[in-house]
C-alpha cells in the first residue's frame, strides 16, 4: 500500500555517501626507499655485481629492498580497497536506516488515519493522542 508512495533513487543516494573514509597514500618512507633503490640499482649495474649493503650477518641487497617496498605498496593498496568496501557498506547502512526512519514515520501516520488521532492504538505505536497534547497559550 505505502510502497508505491515513496521510491528511492538508490544510485544517487549511494553516490552521496561514497568515500567517507580517507584513503592512504604510500608513506614518504616508501617514496624515499624507491629513490634509494634506483640508486642501488645504478651502482649494482656500474659495478656489474649485487652489492650487499648490510654485511655478512644481516644481508641487504637491492632485491630485498625492492621486495619490501613492493610489500608496502601492496598493503596500502589492500588497505584502500578495504576502505572502499567499508564505504560501500556504510552507504548501504545509511540507506537502510533512512528507509527504516521513513517507515517508522509512515506507520504512525497510517495508524492515525486507520484508528483515529485519539485512539489507544496511536499511543501503542508511540504517538500521543490529540486530546492529550499540551497546548501552548500565548500571553
Amino acid at each position: 500500500m505505502f510502497g508505491s508512495i515513496i521510491s528511492y533513487n538508490f544510485t544517487y543516494t549511494l553516490k552521496r555517501y561514497e568515500m567517507a573514509l580517507r584513503k592512504r597514500k604510500p608513506s614518504s618512507k616508501v617514496t624515499k626507499a624507491e629513490a634509494r633503490l634506483a640508486a642501488m640499482d645504478t651502482i649494482d649495474n656500474e659495478k656489474n655485481t649485487t652489492i650487499n649493503y648490510g654485511g655478512e650477518d644481516n644481508p641487504l641487497t637491492a632485491g630485498e629492498m625492492r621486495t619490501q617496498a613492493e610489500l608496502c605498496r601492496m598493503l596500502v593498496n589492500e588497505y584502500n580497497f578495504i576502505l572502499g568496501e567499508a564505504d560501500k557498506k556504510s552507504a548501504e547502512i545509511k540507506l537502510a536506516e533512512e528507509k527504516l526512519g521513513d517507515m517508522f514515520t509512515r506507520v504512525l501516520a497510517g495508524g492515525k488515519s486507520i484508528f483515529g488521532v485519539d485512539s489507544d492504538e496511536v499511543t501503542a505505536l508511540g504517538g500521543t493522542k490529540k486530546s492529550e497534547r499540551r497546548r501552548h497559550v500565548l500571553q
